[in-house]
Formats: C-alpha cells, structure tokens, sequence
C-alpha cells in the first residue's frame, strides 16, 4: 500500500484591522484572505473591536473553518476629536490599532505556535507592518495604493476628488520613505503587491522579489438565487470622485431609452449627480437608492442587465468580483487592477466589457456601447465567472512556501497565474 502525505497544517497569525463576513470593500477582502488562510490550517486573526462578533457568529455556523477571532483595543488616544477631518485621518485610528495588535501578537507568539504571520489589512505599501518584527517567517501584503486615474479622465474626479488627490499624493510620498515603512518592505519574507502599479512604487529590490495577487479576487459572495435580468443599469460602488459615478452617468446618455440607471450606494458626489441627471433629462430614469444592504445590493446585481464599474484610482475591485461570482454582465474601466483581475482570473469573455481610457466623451461614448449591448443582447450564462478555485490555490500556495521559508528565494515557485495577462488587451475583451 502506498503513503499518502500530506503536508503539516500552517499556524497563521493575521492582522487585519478590518475584517467582517457581513461586510464589504476592505472588509471582505481581509475576510476572504482569512477563510483562505484557513484551508492551511488555523487563523489566529486580530482585529478591530467591533468586527469580533460577527466573526465568531459565521465561525458558529461553520466550525469546520478553523478561525479564531480575537479583538484588539487600542489605549485611549488624543486625536478622535479631529481625526475625521484630516485627510486620512481614520489612519490616527489605524496607527493606534496596529501598535495594540503588535503588543498582542508578541505575547502570542511567545507562548504558540505560529508557522505564519501575515499582514491582511489595511493594504498599503506606504504602511509600516509589525509581522515583520515576530521571528517568523512574514507576509506583507496583498499591498496596494499606488495607482494614479488615467490623465485623461481627471476632470472626472470633480474638484473634490481632485482636491483629495493633491493631498493623498503629498501624505503617499512622505509616508512610502519612511524608515519604519522601508524597513517592512524589505524584512518582510514575501510581498505580496496588488498590481503593476503599486510594484513600481516599491524600491528596486523589493520590488525584484515582489509578487502580484489581488485579494478581491477572494471576496465570499452567498446563495443568492438566480433572477431574470431586467433594463437596469447599476452601479454599486460609492459615490465619490475616485469611483466617477459622474462617468457612469455621462455613459448611461447612450444606453436604451427605456433603461434605468440605479445609484446603489451614497457618497458625496449624491448632490451634483441629482442636478447632473436632472440637466440632461435623465431624473425620470436614474434613481439614488442610498447605501442598501449588502443582500439588497446582491439581489439587484441578479437582477441588472448589466452592472457599471468606472473606478479611476481602483487597486482591488471587490464588488466587480461579486458581480463576477454572481454571474452579471459588467462593463469596467479597463484601468489598473480591474482590468488586470478580469484579464487575470475572467473566464467569460462575453459577459466582460473592458472599456480603456480615453477622453471623458470618448469614454462615456465607449461605456455606453457596452451597456447598450448587454441590454439589447442580453448573455445567457448566469454562472459564476471569476476563477476563485484557482485564485484561492494561488493564493495559498504562496503563503505555504513562505511558511517554507521559500517564496524569497526562489519566487519562480510561485503558482504561474499569480501574474497578470500581459499589458496589451486580450482582443476578445477590447471595447
């Protein structure tokens, strides 16, 4: 009789800020990475307070996923008072949390086992991490932060995207240089970078060993049954400047007449957009839904004969992944890392409509195209679309090899598909 091995389970301690299987965007992306994580063997996974109890509800229900939960406070701090009004300034909070989850894990690495220790989220190359300080092997990233909008499209950001812009760069700039930042990038026994973008910004050596897999690709979408798709047109992300809703909308002119366009989320961009629809006689056809909940926003992805992504400044791309797994027509801004995780991990061609960047009327005219196609000819398939079985193997194998201590030094041992399509688009996706 034969032996059958099996590889020794991976101890995995995780610090994700951010983590919740109620939630999306930053949440669903660390919670995918963690359930993940979990095919390896357990997850010690530090994160905010008030993601604690969430977690330990869904791990209830699913007891064969080894994940164990554990809420770090931080001390009491100066700041909360304006933190809000800074920019960036929910990252005072952040700063605070990863300094209590340092303490933390110390202790528990002191007195457990852990093969791993992975830093889920937030995902910014410009962050310092404490998993490269514990004395096992790190993981810093999936990282992300470094994509810039497509030059031609900025007056789509509005002035208050650009605004925030100007000062994001500025805060980027400084924070990348920092000691305590450059000294994780090159400790860390793997990077992990969301994409091309975000590699070049990392110094040359780092960037040599870094490998790319983007961490929407993880996103866990539930049942959700299957629904005949209407005229709607929907888009689900927030409304601000770095998503251009005001694109979307400049691109719904194009669409069938009879169509609706719903505005499934809310944002600062809300005001600008009423009076915007209202001016080119759309207000009868676009409706301002506000923020639904996360099983609302799931049913209306079913239900839309197509579902709009415009993102400008976009690393990951978790709600297109959902609607990937839930099987919708999507036309994408084919820009940074939605156009490489649809080149990446797509397997349906026909229901992708990767738009590239050209001026705001030229693009507007293209997403429009696409819509008005989608509607007109409606694809059959309803099934999911994005390759996450393969995504998850990537992903796990190399968090294996780096608890082997390999990844470093030997990266071609990574999974192949961890890389993106090369740059030119693939002639059956191009708009």
């Amino acid at each position: 009789m034969s032996e059958v091995h099996t590889a020794p389970p991976v101890h995995s301690l995780m610090f994700a800020w951010l983590a919740d299987p109620e939630r999306g965007s930053e949440w669903a992306a660390a919670w995918g990475m963690a359930v993940a994580a979990a095919r390896l063997g357990p997850v010690r996974l530090l994160v905010r307070p008030d993601c604690e109890a969430p977690i330990r509800s869904w791990c209830a229900r699913h007891p064969e996923v080894p994940i164990e939960p554990l809420a770090v406070a931080p001390a009491e701090r100066w700041y909360p008072r304006f933190a809000p009004a800074l920019p960036k300034g929910h990252f005072l909070d952040y700063f605070a949390w990863l300094e209590a989850a340092g303490a933390v894990a110390r202790r528990l690495v002191a007195r457990e086992r852990f093969d791993l220790a992975v830093h889920a989220a937030l995902g910014c190359y410009w962050l310092p991490s404490p998993v490269v300080d514990l004395g096992i092997p790190s993981v810093w990233g999936p990282v992300g932060g470094a994509t810039r909008p497509p030059r031609a499209l900025l007056s789509a950001l509005g002035a208050r995207g650009l605004v925030e812009r100007a000062c994001e760069r500025a805060i980027l700039a400084v924070a990348a240089r920092l000691p305590a930042t450059r000294r994780t990038m090159r400790r860390a026994d793997l990077v992990l970078v969301e994409g091309r973008a975000t590699r070049a910004a990392l110094p040359a050596d780092v960037a040599a060993r870094a490998r790319m897999f983007n961490r929407a690709v993880l996103v866990r979408v539930p049942r959700v049954p299957e629904r005949p798709r209407g005229r709607t047109v929907l888009f689900p992300s927030t409304l601000d400047g770095r998503k251009a809703p005001r694109l979307a909308l400049e691109a719904f002119r194009f669409a069938p007449e009879d169509a609706i366009l719903l505005f499934a989320n809310e944002g600062p961009e809300e005001a600008f957009l009423r009076r915007r629809a209202e001016a080119l006689g759309l207000g009868g056809r676009v409706r301002f839904l506000g923020r639904v909940p996360r099983m609302r926003c799931f049913e209306l992805v079913r239900e839309a004969g197509a579902v709009i992504f415009t993102g400008l400044n976009e690393d990951g791309g978790c709600a297109l992944c959902e609607a990937m797994v839930l099987g919708a027509p999507v036309v994408v801004l084919a820009h940074s890392g939605p156009r490489e995780i649809v080149e990446t991990w797509g397997t349906d061609p026909a229901r992708v409509a990767l738009v590239p960047p050209a001026g705001p009327r030229a693009t507007a005219e293209r997403l429009g195209e696409a819509l008005r196609r989608f509607l007109e000819r409606p694809p059959r398939a309803a099934s999911p679309y994005l390759d996450q079985d393969g995504a998850i193997r990537s992903f796990t194998e190399l968090l294996a090899q780096a608890a082997r201590g390999r990844a470093a030094a030997d990266p071609a041992r990574a999974p192949a598909r961890s890389e993106p399509a090369p740059e030119t688009l693939a002639p059956s996706l191009r708009v």
